[in-house]
Formats: C-alpha cells, structure tokens, sequence
C-alpha cells in the first residue's frame, strides 16, 4: 500500500488510556547544575489489530553530565489509542502500516502527556525545575520503525 492510497482511507482515533507506568527518581548526592541535565527520549509502539487500538511507550531518562551520563531517574508511560478501520491499513502482504499524519499525531499527543506527566510526578525534586525540551514528533517519526512496517498482535 502506497503513501497515496494510504491518504485516501478514513481512520479516526480516541484516546482509550494513558498510563505512568513507572517513575523513579534516584536523586544525587552532590548539587545539580540544571546546564548538566539531559534527558534521554525512548519509545516503541504496539498495535493490536483484534482489539482496534494502538500503543505508544515512552521512556524518558533524566542524566546528569555529557560525556559518561548518571541517571537521575526516568519515567515510562503508555498511551493507548483506539482506531477504527485498522484493517483498512494492512497491506497485501498482511503488514499494518500507519500513515504519517496520523503516526506523527499520534507521537505528538503521547510525547506532550507523558511531558506532562514528568513535571506532575517530578514536583518535589530537582527535575520539576528542568523541563523536557520540545522534540518534534516530525523528525521523531522519520527515525523510527513507525515510518516502515509494524508488528501486530
């Protein structure tokens, strides 16, 4: 299925869930320069053609240092979406392939929650006052297995 024919297929989606899945914050010992503090962005993704939705896990890192990062603690989430006429997105060779609008959206939303969540869950340490810098779920997709063909349950 082309990027063209995948265009022309009505998919809209709702969000079923968001959940922490974890947050842990180590801390440090010595004090924290916020210039120091880098965060580390992971995700991966899940679609479950039987029961209609789509699963994006984020884990992001918080590190301290440049050269041989410490990590300071670290969140995972996932937001589950559900998507109507998922079938209409698996290809002649029984791949599920996502359109790029919708796998961008998509990324957006799961990003920006899980952001939000860091901030909330982070507010009685250090890491509240350094806030994830802003990605663009653009060049997120470009480089990640969204972009070809999916696994599914």
């Amino acid at each position: 299925m082309s990027e063209e024919e995948k265009q022309g297929i009505s998919i809209n989606f709702g969000l079923e869930a968001f959940e922490i899945l974890k947050y842990e914050y180590k801390g440090s010992e010595k004090d924290i320069d916020l210039k120091e503090l880098g965060f580390q962005v992971q995700f991966k993704h899940h679609a479950d053609i039987e029961g209609s939705t789509f699963s994006i896990e984020f884990k992001i890192t918080a590190q301290l240092g440049r050269d041989k990062p410490v990590e300071l603690g670290h969140i995972i989430t996932r937001t589950t979406y559900s998507l109507s006429n998922m079938d209409d997105l698996i290809n002649e060779d029984g791949d599920f392939i996502l359109p790029k609008g919708l796998a961008i959206t998509l990324l957006s939303i799961a990003l920006s929650t899980t952001r939000g969540a860091l901030v909330a869950k982070s507010e009685e340490n250090i890491l509240s006052e350094a806030i994830l810098p802003l990605a663009d779920p653009k060049e997120m997709y470009e480089t990640s297995p969204l972009k070809g063909e999916l696994d599914v349950k």
